[in-house]
């Protein structure tokens, strides 16, 4: 039989259902029970997103279906150690459930639970029960307002009466439940499952001065970075920081591309402002970077090896423990929150009807168009000299100007067609990828390269340390040629025909 859950539209509904269902049966027997649980989920809802929530009791953590309310999985605590990641969870089918869902990011609490249950025994002239009436008030410490939801439960051997009861509940008016009462406490408290997200999403008209949009662009991003502000300083996990810089570096590229929009002094300004917040948070997320390959570093290497990465990733965890001490000193400063303060002034001021700069009343749509046509045509250019002789350094400045055309791909999405859009970000971002991984891989040579040359290998431990670095460096070096053997294939599908003639007609 189906499962029969309805939330009770009003308080009195409760007493007006108990009463028609005992006008059906012989008799109701009631019993009552509390319970008690917090709501977990990443800060960006990715259990949501993937249509679970998550429960922690006491003793157990379990994950429930959004939409039934139903259970999907239960791991009981051997311990009263607070799990944070998915990775926390050790060896369980939880975990390998988690893991590339949660990816890096903690569990936080959105709120305690209070669920009073009370269950009515619907009986027959045997007194048997023949099903279920279940009632349950939920409430969240953090809001006023309850849930109240009911189910039948049917007994096996009596699907008639479940049906009886379920068509009284019917005739009452009573809606079926279509998600979990969790959820619809956490909507009716002010939550907005889904949200939080550090995605550009703006919707702009093509004929608005340019000076409008970049604003209205710059005020997504500024939002996203108060979003992230809390996360960063409580260090909650390292994706606070990412998102936090991925929004700063967002909004000194547009600054940067689209020239003559803002009058140079406010520029000028802004560009400096993001540029110190950059500083300031760079250190600590080069860290977090390292630190987030330890299981991949780790098994790079021999076995005999590893206790050297082990050393290696606890003078990496040390170094880290200072730069967030470092940074948050820094975020304490006045100068710190005056340029926040900045920020947030440009985004809430009211633009003047008619701008100054010489490209400021220019419409949004006919300059976009110009700047990725620009940006994609130097992109090309320079990818079509490279070859297998060209040096590393000609593919990180290609990898920058794809970083920039990506940008501005992402800000400009609501202008032209959503599904030709899409498909040129696919493409780029491919190519990305292969920079990017080439980059990187630059990067952690070099790095450990330097870390290398301040070991001074005198005793056991020291020469198993730089055993290990050298291990790892070596095998860094030959993922390092791998990738850049790929680049001329992957960049030959990115200038293809096919996505030459997509760039010229939406903005030649």
């Amino acid at each position: 039989m189906a499962d029969h859950r309805y939330i009770l539209p009003e308080p009195n509904a409760r007493d007006a259902m108990v009463k028609e269902l005992a006008d059906r049966f012989t008799g109701i027997r009631e019993t009552s029970s509390a319970d008690s649980f917090e709501v977990m989920d990443t800060f960006d809802w990715r259990l949501f997103k993937t249509g679970w929530l998550m429960l922690r009791s006491t003793d157990a953590y379990r994950t429930i279906d959004i939409h039934t309310g139903q259970p999907i999985d239960k791991l009981v605590l051997q311990s009263e150690k607070r799990i944070v990641f998915a990775w926390d969870f050790t060896e369980s089918e939880m975990a390998d459930a988690l893991e590339p869902v949660m990816e890096m990011r903690a569990l936080i609490s959105l709120g305690k639970v209070e669920c009073q249950c009370v269950q009515h025994e619907l009986l027959n002239s045997d007194e048997k029960i023949v099903a279920r009436l279940v009632l349950e008030t939920y409430r969240l410490d953090t809001g006023e307002n309850a849930v109240e939801h009911c189910r039948i439960e049917p007994v096996r051997g009596y699907a008639k009466a479940a049906k009886l009861a379920v068509a009284g509940l019917q005739e009452m008016g009573l809606e079926p439940a279509r998600q979990s009462p969790v959820l619809t406490l956490l909507e009716r408290n002010g939550f907005s499952p889904g949200t939080n997200s550090s995605k550009v999403d703006i919707e702009l008209q093509p004929d608005i001065p340019a000076t409008e949009a970049v604003r209205r662009i710059m005020e997504q991003l500024v939002t996203v970075m108060h979003q992230n502000l809390s996360g960063v300083r409580e260090d909650i996990d390292s994706e606070f920081l990412h998102d936090f810089r991925v929004s700063v570096r967002r909004a000194r590229s547009l600054l940067g591309q689209m020239k003559g929009v803002l009058d140079a002094r406010t520029t000028a300004d802004l560009t400096t402002r993001l540029k110190n917040m950059g500083d300031i948070t760079g250190n600590l997320r080069d860290l977090d970077v390292y630190l987030l390959k330890k299981a991949e570093y780790t098994a790079m290497v021999a076995d005999v090896l590893k206790p050297g990465i082990a050393q290696l990733f606890s003078a990496l965890a040390r170094k880290r423990r200072y730069a967030k001490a470092r940074m948050i000193k820094r975020m304490a400063t006045d100068a710190f929150a005056s340029d926040m303060d900045v920020l947030d002034a440009f985004v809430r001021s009211d633009r003047p009807a008619k701008s100054d700069a010489p490209e400021g009343n220019r419409p949004i749509g006919e300059l976009a168009r110009a700047v990725i046509h620009k940006r994609y045509r130097r992109i090309v250019k320079k990818g079509r000299k490279i070859t297998a002789a060209t040096p590393d350094e000609e593919l990180h400045r290609l990898r920058i100007d794809c970083k920039k055309l990506r940008y501005l791909l992402e800000f400009f999405t609501s202008l032209f067609p959503k599904d030709q859009m899409k498909i040129l970000i696919k493409q780029l971002k491919q190519l990305q990828e292969n920079l990017g991984d080439f980059n990187d891989l630059s990067v952690q040579q070099e790095f450990l390269v330097d870390y290398l040359q301040g070991i001074a290998p005198k005793s056991p431990r020291e020469i198993l340390l730089a055993a290990a670095v050298g291990g790892l460096v070596t095998r860094l070096g030959i993922e390092h040629q791998r990738v850049r053997s790929q680049f001329l294939s992957v960049f030959a599908r990115f200038d293809d025909a096919e996505n030459r003639n997509r760039f010229k007609s939406l903005f030649a």
